[in-house]
């Protein structure tokens, strides 16, 4: 935790680090992730808030695990965690929530990017 800066103060002066953020990711025919616009991940907005999406093809996933805690309470947590590397040589984390994904190829919903 650290203090905010430039943020809403919780009761205990303190916001949280790291937590995940909505993502674009663009899939092939299994699921796996082929590109990820970095603007989304980065909150680059064009006029009028519009956003200006900085796709990057993934060249390397190094790494896949899978999540799933809580399954006896009322929101369960299932995701697919991908580690990838994208052309810059950037490695980005993403996740994929099981529950709340939408199936097949679709670059909506579901995404998120799991910051450290």
């Amino acid at each position: 935790m650290e203090q905010a800066a430039g943020t809403t103060l919780r009761a205990h002066g303190l916001r949280p680090l790291g937590l995940p953020r909505p993502i674009r990711v663009e899939t092939g025919a299994h699921g796996e992730p082929l590109r990820v616009d970095l603007a989304r991940a980065l909150r680059l907005r064009g006029p009028r808030g519009a956003h200006e999406a900085r796709w990057a093809p993934v060249i390397d996933v190094s790494e896949v695990w899978r999540v799933g805690e809580e399954w006896w309470r009322e929101a369960p947590i299932r995701r697919t965690y991908y580690r990838l590397v994208v052309e810059d040589g950037r490695e980005v984390t993403v996740f994929r929530d099981e529950l709340a994904a939408p199936l097949g190829g679709s670059a909506d919903g579901g995404w998120f990017e799991q910051r450290y």
